[in-house]
């Protein structure tokens, strides 16, 4: 009597055991099948903002020609306006090429092979490609004992970037910008440049310098753009459907093998349990016939 009882209660724990186990599969699956339909519901609506952007409409551009319509228009190298960060005074009628909208005040643009910011104020933008957007320019050291490159336009051993030689004409100009007067009652005028022997770039004191190629005017002109809507290929505006599509499938497959993995289990356990052969119940010499056998 004894053992029949001490059996009972070990079949009861063991039903207790199953049952928890079972309550916290169902438990992780519920989570799983939860967390799977956020990523599919964020990931459409990420996919439904984007094809609605502004930046996705027919105008969008990846960059446009802006003239430069002013006499003081700076190239920047950070969207500040401050002294330190013009690079350059720009000439005046050229183009610059700009490839994205920096900030209320700021494009960020490219003029040659620079790359950097120019004033909104600054320039016109417009619906065309020009011929000679950029200037183009050099000069000649006559200096007889050379001359130094500097990273600003201030005699500063530190900032030195290179020593150029006398005569050496292979230099390309770019703009002006004032700096320090080394020469009492001469210029304050450097020049800004790409020392082409070695691509180095910098400022030389103009004052050492001659030959410098004069800049025309350019006169080419096209119609205006008011609001320029930048579309960079680079960026998620610029992703087609079909790599949104896959973007989605590789999010929500992994959670859907991990829901597999967790219900697989619970399955193989049904299919053995409903497999299982019944044991018949024996009462004393003999035993009781189950009907559910003759199915």
């Amino acid at each position: 009597m004894n053992n029949t009882n001490h059996n009972k209660n070990n079949i009861s724990k063991q039903n207790d055991c199953t049952s928890e186990k079972e309550k916290v599969n169902l438990f992780c699956q519920s989570l799983l099948f939860l967390t799977f339909s956020l990523v599919l519901i964020i990931s459409f609506i990420f996919v439904f903002s984007i094809n609605n952007s502004p930046a996705l409409s027919s105008n969008a551009q990846e960059y446009y020609y802006a003239k430069i319509q002013n006499e003081n228009a700076f190239f920047y190298s950070n969207p500040i306006d401050s002294n330190e960060n013009m690079l350059f005074k720009l000439p005046n009628t050229y183009f610059v090429k700009l490839l994205d909208e920096e900030n209320t005040n700021f494009y960020y643009c490219q003029y040659s092979d620079q790359y950097g910011y120019i004033k909104k104020s600054d320039v016109i933008v417009m619906d065309g490609t020009p011929i000679n957007p950029y200037a183009t320019s050099s000069f000649r050291i006559f200096s007889l004992e050379g001359i130094g490159l500097y990273s600003s336009p201030y005699f500063n051993e530190e900032n030195k970037l290179a020593e150029i030689p006398y005569l050496t004409d292979d230099l390309t100009f770019y703009g002006y910008k004032i700096g320090e007067q080394s020469i009492p009652e001469k210029s304050d005028v450097w020049y800004y440049c790409r020392l082409n022997t070695n691509s180095l770039y910098g400022y030389v004191y103009s004052v050492f310098c001659d030959q410098l190629t004069e800049i025309p005017v350019n006169n080419e002109y096209f119609s205006i753009i008011d609001s320029p809507i930048f579309g960079n290929a680079d960026s998620p505006k610029g992703l087609s459907s079909v790599a949104m599509t896959f973007i989605i499938i590789g999010v929500s497959l992994p959670c859907v093998i991990v829901i597999y993995l967790l219900v697989k289990p619970t399955l193989l356990k049904d299919k053995v349990l409903n497999n299982k052969p019944k044991l018949k119940k024996r009462h004393g010499d003999y035993y009781e016939f189950d009907e559910s056998d003759l199915n």
